[in-house]
């Protein structure tokens, strides 16, 4: 890629909002701008409406079961302005509890009765990979998941 054509790219970033651009004489430096004032549901509620489909909740679901790399509640598929999924599976997962207290820790009230799901046709594409590794770059997703393992500290015994 020639220099001339990657400046092309970032000054278009810049103008998206998504990377801030500083000038250092003779250097321009470009940084990642993180995006707090809208949350992952308004996000992905956007980018359904811009992409001009009907507001499915099947792409909702699929968008932020690819995103979050976890199961979703219904409630969270709501949030993003869409309408019910409806080719789901519902699943009982044994962090549920972990989850709807991480989400209430960041104003997002789930209730115990909302039902926990996946799309019935998650395809692993490693293109959506590389999107969700650039919006988790983009927006802070911790608060939205729990950690996978819990590391605990181990005492030698001598």
């Amino acid at each position: 890629m020639h220099r001339i054509m990657l400046s092309g790219y970032l000054k278009a970033l810049v103008d998206a909002g998504i990377l801030k651009e500083r000038r250092i004489k003779p250097v321009t430096l470009y940084s990642v701008l993180r995006r707090q004032d809208m949350n992952i549901y308004e996000l992905t509620g956007n980018a359904i409406r811009s992409s001009g489909s009907k507001m499915d909740g099947d792409t909702a679901l699929r968008l932020l079961y690819a995103i979050l790399r976890r199961p979703v509640f219904l409630t969270e598929v709501e949030r993003c302005g869409t309408k019910k999924p409806l080719n789901f599976e519902t699943i009982i997962w044994e962090r549920r509890k972990d989850l709807i207290r991480k989400l209430a820790e960041s104003g997002i009230i789930i209730p115990e009765t909302d039902m926990l799901v996946v799309p019935k046709d998650a395809t692993a594409d490693n293109t959506i990979d590389l999107i969700s590794t650039l919006l988790g770059q983009v927006i802070d997703l911790k608060k939205y998941t729990i950690p996978e393992a819990e590391k605990k500290q181990k005492t030698l015994d001598f």
